[in-house]
């Protein structure tokens, strides 16, 4: 059996979770079934129970299977390919063709797809952050076919109804007990597993802080020391109401207590590395912790895992370090204002950034962290000029799945703050405009190059005003809506030759002969494309020729 896309999750304590596993396998082996969600709050157990499904070699059927995390802004271009790749599926030259490509894929033979923390990619009251899962999603949730789609989330997002849900609570009373005590702790196991509702993160948080902080006896009674005795006070409180709540409470107090308890040094380990999306190493690390070294970096990074704070996975021999994401969201808040690591951080990536020529998107990969960490610093026109930094490469190599998700973050923002008067935002506009005409959704770029035009009127930038016209006229042409696309060419033909742009001028006539030609007006189209080929030849514009 072929596996893929490593969960990197430790089964070593595995206990329970029986009734939740009988009815995954049950749905998996039904055939009416494309998509099965595991939903529940932060700290749970999803990833777990996905990735026990994952290895699970007695459950068959499935000849190949790969897991995606997409906890971290993974974006779709990105999953579609690689899943493709691992399953021996022909991956297509145009990205446009990348979401039929996967489901037809899937719909092949029988495959399990794993996508772990889907609530990244969703907005408030689960709408969909990025239209290319939702699509993706709903195509597949209408079509199906021989694969099985598993999807991890703290939410549920908007889709279809053709799917099963699974809400996953605590573990059984009997099952938080065999855990602590497999864990080595002492003490009245049943009421503290009952106390804490089975939240199993909780469970093991409070048991490594013991075997830290007591190694010789990691007693439950040793948690007033710690200055836990009040945890069942404040969970048994009538004013916290639901259990999610309370589980909530009582791992934030535990938290608060375990981060108390270590060394300056490591909270601002723990604080500084929290800046990073993703798994970090140790010169990662040690690039937001300056005045220490790698070495020693290193060694402190690995107590953390012990305390639960960080998790370890080796990958091509080396070490990396990840947050658990509620552990992550605490620890930000504790962080409070980080300008000083992103900017190490930033710092750190712009030393070790690939220069050109690249040859794959993993060759920017330090470009696209740059723009992360100046978009979290609010400092926009730097975020956009690391990506304007790769654009060519972007539309060369047709990532324009990317570029609709950069762009579009550089236009919301700045559409919030009426930037109007920046050329980054009208360039942001036509840029995010142009990905959704090489996507072939006119009707997404058609409202953006208006946008880019209304804003050049305004400010009187004509050269910019010419472009957005020009831009415009393409895009109806590509509709079938000819006559709107001359108008606008026309338009921006007259502007090309009142400001002297002549090989401006060149495209435009060349533009207007493609649209009469799809008239039928061939004579017309004939003398335009001659224009045009005349004044290629006389500027030299092999390319327009």
């Amino acid at each position: 059996m072929f596996k893929a896309g490593n969960p990197h999750k430790s089964l070593a304590y595995w206990q329970g979770r029986t009734a939740e596993i009988a009815n995954l396998k049950q749905w998996l082996n039904n055939p009416n079934i494309p998509l099965i969600g595991i939903e529940g709050i932060g700290g749970i157990g999803k990833s777990m129970l996905s990735a026990y499904i994952y290895e699970d070699e007695t459950i068959t059927g499935f000849r190949k299977r790969f897991w995606a995390d997409v906890g971290y802004g993974a974006i779709f271009t990105d999953v579609a390919t690689q899943v493709l790749q691992e399953f021996g599926y022909r991956v297509p030259n145009q990205e446009t063709e990348l979401l039929q490509a996967l489901v037809k894929c899937l719909q092949s033979d029988e495959y399990l797809l794993i996508i772990d923390n889907l609530e990244s990619l969703l907005q408030t009251d689960g709408i969909w952050g990025s239209q290319f899962y939702e699509e993706f999603f709903t195509t597949w949730v209408e079509c199906g076919g021989k694969s099985k789609v598993i999807v991890t989330t703290r939410e549920r997002p908007e889709l279809p109804k053709r799917w099963e849900w699974l809400p996953l609570s605590g573990l059984k009373i009997e099952d938080g007990i065999k855990l602590l005590t497999a864990l080595g702790i002492q003490g009245n196991l049943e009421e503290f597993v009952k106390l804490v509702d089975g939240y199993p993160l909780l469970l093991q948080f409070v048991a490594d802080l013991l075997k830290v902080e007591y190694p010789q006896n990691p007693h439950l009674k040793r948690l007033e020391s710690l200055g836990l005795g009040n945890l069942q006070q404040l969970l048994t409180d009538k004013k916290v109401v639901g259990s999610h709540r309370r589980e909530n409470v009582a791992m934030v107090l535990v938290l608060d207590t375990s981060f108390g308890r270590l060394s300056e040094l490591l909270k601002s380990l723990l604080q500084n590395i929290s800046v990073y999306r993703g798994a970090v190493n140790s010169k990662a690390a040690v690039a937001v912790c300056l005045g220490s070294s790698e070495t020693e970096i290193e060694r402190e990074l690995r107590n953390l895992v012990k305390r639960s704070f960080l998790s370890e996975k080796l990958i091509d021999d080396g070490r990396w370090f990840e947050f658990q994401p509620v552990v992550l969201e605490y620890v930000r808040y504790k962080a409070g204002d980080q300008r000083s690591a992103h900017q190490q951080a930033i710092n750190y990536y712009q030393s070790i950034a690939k220069q050109q020529p690249w040859q794959t998107k993993d060759d920017i990969q330090e470009y696209l962290e740059i723009f992360y960490h100046f978009y979290q610093l609010a400092d926009y026109d730097s975020a956009f000029e690391a990506i304007w930094h790769c654009n060519d490469f972007l539309n060369l190599r047709g990532y324009y799945a990317n570029q609709v998700e950069l762009y579009g973050q550089l236009v919301n923002k700045s559409s919030e703050i009426d930037d109007r008067q920046n050329w980054n935002y009208r360039a942001s506009l036509i840029s995010l405009g142009s990905a959704y005409d090489s996507l072939g959704q006119y009707e997404r770029a058609i409202a953006f190059y208006q946008q880019s035009l209304d804003i050049a009127k305004e400010i009187g930038d004509i050269q910019g005003e010419s472009a957005s016209l020009n831009n415009l006229g393409v895009a109806y042409y590509f509709l079938g809506q000819y006559e709107r696309a001359i108008a606008f060419n026309q338009q921006s033909l007259d502007i090309k030759k009142e400001i002297g742009d002549i090989q401006g001028e060149s495209r435009s006539l060349n533009n207007l002969g493609l649209a009469y030609d799809s008239l039928g007006q061939y004579e017309r189209a004939i003398a335009f494309y001659q224009q045009s080929l005349d004044i290629a030849k006389e500027i030299g514009d092999i390319q327009g020729e």
